[in-house]
Protein backbone atom coordinates (compact mmCIF):
# COMPACT_ATOMS: atom_id res chain seq x y z
CA UNK A 1 0.00 0.00 0.00
CA UNK A 2 1.11 3.24 -0.77
CA UNK A 3 2.64 5.40 2.06
CA UNK A 4 0.92 8.52 2.52
CA UNK A 5 2.56 10.22 4.77
CA UNK A 6 5.37 9.37 3.16
CA UNK A 7 3.78 11.01 -0.20
CA UNK A 8 2.50 13.82 1.63
CA UNK A 9 6.05 14.42 2.88
CA UNK A 10 7.15 14.38 -0.79
CA UNK A 11 4.46 16.89 -2.06
CA UNK A 12 5.78 19.26 0.26
CA UNK A 13 9.03 19.68 -0.34
CA UNK A 14 9.25 18.98 -3.82
CA UNK A 15 9.56 22.00 -6.67
CA UNK A 16 8.29 25.02 -6.84
CA UNK A 17 6.17 27.60 -4.71
CA UNK A 18 3.99 30.16 -5.85
CA UNK A 19 5.12 34.10 -5.61
CA UNK A 20 3.06 36.75 -3.64
CA UNK A 21 3.68 40.53 -3.25
CA UNK A 22 4.84 40.85 0.40
CA UNK A 23 2.46 42.60 3.10
CA UNK A 24 3.13 46.26 2.65
CA UNK A 25 4.11 46.01 6.16
CA UNK A 26 7.29 44.08 6.15
CA UNK A 27 9.37 42.24 3.26
CA UNK A 28 10.31 38.66 4.02
CA UNK A 29 14.04 39.26 2.66
CA UNK A 30 14.42 43.24 2.75
CA UNK A 31 15.08 44.30 -1.25
CA UNK A 32 18.66 45.73 -0.05
CA UNK A 33 19.88 41.96 0.50
CA UNK A 34 18.10 40.78 -2.49
CA UNK A 35 20.05 43.61 -4.31
CA UNK A 36 23.08 42.36 -2.59
CA UNK A 37 22.64 38.78 -3.86
CA UNK A 38 22.41 40.18 -7.19
CA UNK A 39 25.98 42.23 -6.81
CA UNK A 40 27.56 39.80 -5.81
CA UNK A 41 26.51 36.88 -8.46
CA UNK A 42 26.09 39.38 -11.64
CA UNK A 43 26.70 36.20 -14.01
CA UNK A 44 23.93 34.59 -12.68
CA UNK A 45 21.32 37.11 -13.46
CA UNK A 46 19.07 38.25 -16.85
CA UNK A 47 17.61 40.91 -16.15
CA UNK A 48 15.60 43.82 -18.83
CA UNK A 49 14.00 46.97 -17.49
CA UNK A 50 12.59 49.69 -19.15
CA UNK A 51 11.08 52.29 -16.97
CA UNK A 52 8.90 54.18 -19.54
CA UNK A 53 10.90 57.27 -19.36
CA UNK A 54 13.47 55.88 -21.24
CA UNK A 55 15.84 54.97 -18.81
CA UNK A 56 16.72 51.21 -19.26
CA UNK A 57 19.12 48.19 -17.87
CA UNK A 58 19.74 44.93 -20.36
CA UNK A 59 22.04 42.73 -18.24
CA UNK A 60 22.43 39.20 -19.94
CA UNK A 61 19.26 39.87 -21.49
CA UNK A 62 19.46 38.09 -24.00
CA UNK A 63 20.64 34.99 -22.44
CA UNK A 64 18.77 31.84 -21.95
CA UNK A 65 17.45 31.09 -18.51
CA UNK A 66 15.29 28.75 -16.24
CA UNK A 67 11.81 30.75 -17.05
CA UNK A 68 10.06 28.68 -13.93
CA UNK A 69 6.28 30.05 -14.09
CA UNK A 70 6.77 33.22 -15.36
CA UNK A 71 6.52 31.31 -18.60
CA UNK A 72 2.60 30.82 -17.79
CA UNK A 73 2.12 34.80 -19.31
CA UNK A 74 2.47 33.23 -22.73
CA UNK A 75 -0.27 30.86 -21.58
CA UNK A 76 -2.29 34.37 -20.35
CA UNK A 77 -1.69 35.90 -23.56
CA UNK A 78 -3.31 32.72 -25.48
CA UNK A 79 -5.94 32.66 -23.31
CA UNK A 80 -6.87 36.19 -24.05
CA UNK A 81 -6.43 36.69 -27.57
CA UNK A 82 -8.90 33.15 -28.02
CA UNK A 83 -11.30 35.15 -25.76
CA UNK A 84 -11.18 38.31 -27.92
CA UNK A 85 -11.31 36.03 -30.67
CA UNK A 86 -14.37 34.32 -29.60
CA UNK A 87 -12.80 30.56 -29.53
CA UNK A 88 -12.76 30.37 -25.81
CA UNK A 89 -15.72 31.57 -23.14
CA UNK A 90 -14.52 32.69 -19.75
CA UNK A 91 -17.58 31.96 -18.31
CA UNK A 92 -17.64 28.03 -20.15
CA UNK A 93 -17.92 25.33 -16.74
CA UNK A 94 -14.99 22.67 -17.40
CA UNK A 95 -15.04 19.51 -15.36
CA UNK A 96 -12.81 19.77 -12.05
CA UNK A 97 -11.37 16.15 -13.32
CA UNK A 98 -10.28 17.25 -16.69
CA UNK A 99 -7.97 19.95 -14.55
CA UNK A 100 -7.45 17.97 -11.88
CA UNK A 101 -5.51 14.94 -13.69
CA UNK A 102 -2.96 17.31 -15.48
CA UNK A 103 -1.64 17.63 -11.76
CA UNK A 104 0.65 14.85 -10.63
CA UNK A 105 0.40 15.47 -6.60
CA UNK A 106 3.58 17.21 -6.57
CA UNK A 107 6.39 19.77 -7.06
CA UNK A 108 3.87 22.81 -7.24
CA UNK A 109 3.98 23.78 -3.80
CA UNK A 110 0.74 23.05 -2.95
CA UNK A 111 -0.32 25.67 -5.57
CA UNK A 112 -3.14 23.48 -7.12
CA UNK A 113 -4.63 22.51 -3.69
CA UNK A 114 -4.38 25.84 -3.03
CA UNK A 115 -6.47 26.83 -5.93
CA UNK A 116 -9.39 24.30 -5.38
CA UNK A 117 -9.92 25.51 -2.30
CA UNK A 118 -10.00 29.11 -2.89
CA UNK A 119 -12.83 28.04 -5.65
CA UNK A 120 -14.56 25.90 -2.95
CA UNK A 121 -14.12 23.11 -4.31
CA UNK A 122 -13.49 20.16 -1.67
CA UNK A 123 -10.26 18.12 -2.02
CA UNK A 124 -7.80 15.71 -0.15
CA UNK A 125 -4.40 16.83 0.98
CA UNK A 126 -2.97 16.06 -2.33
CA UNK A 127 -4.96 18.76 -4.10
CA UNK A 128 -7.49 16.35 -6.03
CA UNK A 129 -11.69 17.19 -5.79
CA UNK A 130 -13.46 14.95 -3.92
CA UNK A 131 -15.90 14.95 -6.95
CA UNK A 132 -14.60 15.20 -10.61
CA UNK A 133 -17.67 15.99 -11.85
CA UNK A 134 -17.90 19.49 -9.96
CA UNK A 135 -17.35 22.32 -12.99
CA UNK A 136 -15.59 25.54 -12.56
CA UNK A 137 -15.66 28.36 -14.37
CA UNK A 138 -12.84 28.42 -16.95
CA UNK A 139 -11.63 31.85 -16.41
CA UNK A 140 -11.49 30.99 -12.49
CA UNK A 141 -8.35 28.60 -13.73
CA UNK A 142 -6.93 31.30 -15.64
CA UNK A 143 -7.18 33.32 -12.51
CA UNK A 144 -5.22 30.34 -10.32
CA UNK A 145 -2.48 29.84 -12.77
CA UNK A 146 -1.52 33.94 -12.30
CA UNK A 147 -3.11 34.14 -9.24
CA UNK A 148 -2.01 30.83 -7.41
CA UNK A 149 0.90 29.54 -9.97
CA UNK A 150 -1.16 26.51 -10.51
CA UNK A 151 0.73 23.89 -12.67
CA UNK A 152 -1.86 21.67 -14.55
CA UNK A 153 -3.96 25.06 -15.42
CA UNK A 154 -1.11 26.40 -18.28
CA UNK A 155 -1.30 22.02 -19.65
CA UNK A 156 -5.16 22.41 -19.55
CA UNK A 157 -4.92 25.38 -21.56
CA UNK A 158 -2.12 24.18 -23.78
CA UNK A 159 -4.48 21.28 -24.25
CA UNK A 160 -7.27 23.53 -25.24
CA UNK A 161 -5.67 25.44 -27.55
CA UNK A 162 -1.99 23.89 -28.66
CA UNK A 163 0.94 24.92 -29.39
CA UNK A 164 0.36 26.67 -32.21
CA UNK A 165 -1.58 29.59 -30.94
CA UNK A 166 1.18 29.54 -28.02
CA UNK A 167 3.17 30.21 -30.35
CA UNK A 168 1.21 33.24 -32.21
CA UNK A 169 0.69 34.58 -28.63
CA UNK A 170 4.52 34.35 -27.37
CA UNK A 171 5.34 36.34 -31.22
CA UNK A 172 2.37 39.00 -30.70
CA UNK A 173 4.75 39.74 -27.91
CA UNK A 174 8.02 39.75 -29.53
CA UNK A 175 8.91 35.98 -28.08
CA UNK A 176 9.83 33.39 -31.00
CA UNK A 177 8.66 29.92 -30.72
CA UNK A 178 8.37 30.45 -26.43
CA UNK A 179 9.02 27.18 -24.73
CA UNK A 180 5.82 25.74 -23.75
CA UNK A 181 6.55 22.16 -22.96
CA UNK A 182 4.22 20.46 -20.36
CA UNK A 183 4.66 21.33 -16.76
CA UNK A 184 3.28 17.48 -15.82
CA UNK A 185 5.39 15.91 -18.56
CA UNK A 186 8.08 18.03 -16.41
CA UNK A 187 7.51 16.75 -13.15
CA UNK A 188 7.02 13.07 -14.19
CA UNK A 189 10.59 13.40 -15.60
CA UNK A 190 11.59 14.40 -12.43
CA UNK A 191 9.72 11.17 -10.47
CA UNK A 192 10.82 8.94 -13.17
CA UNK A 193 14.49 10.37 -13.99
CA UNK A 194 15.74 7.23 -15.82
CA UNK A 195 12.82 7.56 -18.52
CA UNK A 196 14.33 11.87 -19.08
CA UNK A 197 14.90 13.20 -22.05
CA UNK A 198 18.61 14.62 -22.34
CA UNK A 199 17.93 17.61 -25.05
CA UNK A 200 15.35 20.09 -24.88
CA UNK A 201 13.44 18.39 -27.72
CA UNK A 202 13.65 14.93 -26.12
CA UNK A 203 12.09 16.88 -22.77
CA UNK A 204 9.25 18.21 -24.73
CA UNK A 205 8.39 14.83 -26.75
CA UNK A 206 8.81 12.56 -23.37
CA UNK A 207 7.12 14.90 -21.39
CA UNK A 208 4.34 14.58 -23.60
CA UNK A 209 4.41 11.06 -24.11
CA UNK A 210 3.89 10.84 -20.26
CA UNK A 211 1.89 13.18 -19.60
CA UNK A 212 -0.50 11.91 -21.84
CA UNK A 213 0.00 8.35 -20.37
CA UNK A 214 -0.73 9.85 -16.73
CA UNK A 215 -4.17 11.07 -18.13
CA UNK A 216 -5.07 7.54 -19.62
CA UNK A 217 -3.60 4.69 -17.69
CA UNK A 218 -4.34 4.76 -14.01
CA UNK A 219 -1.76 1.70 -13.30
CA UNK A 220 0.42 4.22 -14.57
CA UNK A 221 -0.59 6.82 -12.28
CA UNK A 222 -0.19 4.20 -9.42
CA UNK A 223 3.69 3.60 -10.41
CA UNK A 224 4.06 7.62 -10.45
CA UNK A 225 2.87 7.66 -6.88
CA UNK A 226 4.59 4.68 -5.17
CA UNK A 227 7.73 6.02 -6.66
CA UNK A 228 7.30 9.78 -5.44
CA UNK A 229 8.61 8.99 -1.78
CA UNK A 230 12.15 8.28 -3.48
CA UNK A 231 12.18 11.12 -5.88
CA UNK A 232 14.98 13.65 -5.72
CA UNK A 233 13.86 15.93 -2.45
CA UNK A 234 16.61 18.70 -1.68
CA UNK A 235 16.98 22.12 -3.95
CA UNK A 236 20.85 20.38 -5.12
CA UNK A 237 19.07 17.26 -5.64
CA UNK A 238 16.56 18.04 -8.11
CA UNK A 239 19.02 21.02 -9.33
CA UNK A 240 20.24 18.90 -12.54
CA UNK A 241 16.44 18.15 -13.36
CA UNK A 242 15.85 22.15 -13.21
CA UNK A 243 18.43 22.99 -15.49
CA UNK A 244 16.77 20.65 -18.06
CA UNK A 245 13.43 22.38 -17.66
CA UNK A 246 12.45 25.24 -19.93
CA UNK A 247 14.19 28.64 -21.38
CA UNK A 248 13.95 31.66 -22.21
CA UNK A 249 15.35 35.19 -21.43
CA UNK A 250 14.88 38.56 -19.52
CA UNK A 251 14.08 40.44 -22.83
CA UNK A 252 11.44 38.13 -24.01
CA UNK A 253 9.77 38.28 -20.73
CA UNK A 254 9.85 41.79 -20.11
CA UNK A 255 8.86 42.42 -23.78
CA UNK A 256 5.86 40.39 -23.04
CA UNK A 257 4.76 41.94 -19.92
CA UNK A 258 4.96 45.02 -21.78
CA UNK A 259 3.42 44.11 -24.81
CA UNK A 260 0.01 42.84 -22.41
CA UNK A 261 -0.17 46.09 -20.34
CA UNK A 262 -0.13 47.92 -23.72
CA UNK A 263 -2.91 45.64 -25.71
CA UNK A 264 -5.15 45.62 -22.62
CA UNK A 265 -7.65 42.87 -22.46
CA UNK A 266 -8.96 39.99 -20.09
CA UNK A 267 -4.90 38.41 -19.60
CA UNK A 268 -3.84 41.83 -18.73
CA UNK A 269 -6.71 42.17 -15.98
CA UNK A 270 -5.17 38.38 -14.66
CA UNK A 271 -1.88 40.04 -14.25
CA UNK A 272 -2.91 43.15 -12.58
CA UNK A 273 -4.72 41.01 -9.85
CA UNK A 274 -2.15 39.82 -7.53
CA UNK A 275 -0.10 44.11 -6.61
CA UNK A 276 -3.64 45.36 -7.04
CA UNK A 277 -2.74 46.60 -3.31
CA UNK A 278 0.56 47.17 -3.73
CA UNK A 279 0.22 50.19 -7.20
CA UNK A 280 2.49 52.61 -6.65
CA UNK A 281 1.68 56.34 -6.18
CA UNK A 282 0.83 57.95 -10.12
CA UNK A 283 0.10 54.29 -11.41
CA UNK A 284 -2.66 52.71 -12.52
CA UNK A 285 -1.45 48.91 -12.17
CA UNK A 286 0.98 46.66 -11.93
CA UNK A 287 1.25 43.61 -13.70
CA UNK A 288 2.98 40.33 -12.26
CA UNK A 289 4.14 36.96 -12.81
CA UNK A 290 6.28 35.53 -10.73
CA UNK A 291 8.29 31.77 -10.95
CA UNK A 292 10.63 29.78 -8.71
CA UNK A 293 11.96 26.51 -8.90
CA UNK A 294 15.03 25.20 -7.01
CA UNK A 295 18.12 28.17 -7.02
CA UNK A 296 15.64 29.80 -9.34
CA UNK A 297 13.88 32.93 -8.40
CA UNK A 298 12.38 34.71 -11.70
CA UNK A 299 9.91 37.53 -12.07
CA UNK A 300 8.75 39.10 -14.77
CA UNK A 301 6.33 42.84 -14.13
CA UNK A 302 4.97 45.67 -15.96
CA UNK A 303 3.30 48.90 -14.66
CA UNK A 304 0.86 51.21 -16.15
CA UNK A 305 1.27 55.03 -15.61
CA UNK A 306 -1.67 57.35 -15.86
CA UNK A 307 0.47 59.54 -18.04
CA UNK A 308 0.07 56.69 -19.97
CA UNK A 309 3.72 55.36 -19.71
CA UNK A 310 4.50 51.51 -19.25
CA UNK A 311 7.50 50.16 -17.53
CA UNK A 312 8.44 46.39 -17.83
CA UNK A 313 10.72 44.52 -16.34
CA UNK A 314 12.05 41.13 -16.41
CA UNK A 315 14.41 39.59 -13.59
CA UNK A 316 15.35 36.33 -13.76
CA UNK A 317 18.07 34.30 -11.55
CA UNK A 318 19.81 31.28 -10.94
CA UNK A 319 21.86 29.55 -8.31
CA UNK A 320 19.72 30.82 -5.79
CA UNK A 321 19.96 29.31 -2.33
CA UNK A 322 16.93 28.29 0.22
CA UNK A 323 17.04 30.85 2.21
CA UNK A 324 15.97 33.41 -0.63
CA UNK A 325 14.13 31.23 -2.20
CA UNK A 326 12.04 30.87 1.48
CA UNK A 327 11.33 34.17 1.65
CA UNK A 328 11.80 36.03 -1.79
CA UNK A 329 9.37 39.56 -0.77
CA UNK A 330 12.60 42.00 -0.64
CA UNK A 331 14.03 40.38 -4.23
CA UNK A 332 10.02 40.81 -5.30
CA UNK A 333 10.12 44.69 -3.59
CA UNK A 334 13.59 45.15 -5.77
CA UNK A 335 11.97 44.65 -8.90
CA UNK A 336 8.75 46.97 -8.04
CA UNK A 337 11.15 49.66 -6.73
CA UNK A 338 13.32 48.79 -9.93
CA UNK A 339 10.67 49.67 -12.62
CA UNK A 340 8.64 52.38 -10.85
CA UNK A 341 11.07 54.78 -8.97
CA UNK A 342 14.26 56.80 -10.02
CA UNK A 343 15.92 55.17 -6.36
CA UNK A 344 15.04 51.60 -7.10
CA UNK A 345 16.15 52.06 -10.81
CA UNK A 346 19.54 53.36 -9.62
CA UNK A 347 19.70 50.53 -6.91
CA UNK A 348 19.56 47.66 -9.47
CA UNK A 349 21.49 49.05 -11.86
CA UNK A 350 24.38 49.50 -9.29
CA UNK A 351 23.62 46.13 -8.02
CA UNK A 352 24.60 45.13 -11.41
CA UNK A 353 27.36 46.88 -12.48
CA UNK A 354 25.38 49.29 -14.96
Amino acid sequence: MLNRRKLLASAAVAGSVALLPPPRARAATPAGEALDWIAAHRGDVGAAVDDGTGRRIRHRADVPMVLASTVKVVHAAAYGRAVAEGRLDPAERIRVGDWDIRHPWVSDGGAHRQSLLALGVPCDEFGIAHDPEQRVALDDLVRSMILYSDNAAPDYLRHRLGDGALHRAGAAGGWWRPDVRSFQGETLQLILPELAGRTPAQRRAVGDRLAAKFIHSEAFRTEVAYRIPSMPATSDAQWPWTQGTGRGTAAQVAGMHRALAHTGGIARDHLEVAFASRVPEGAVAVGFKGGSLPKTLNLGMSVRWRDGRVGSLALLLTGVGDELLAAPGGFLEAGLAAVSTPSGFDGLARALGA
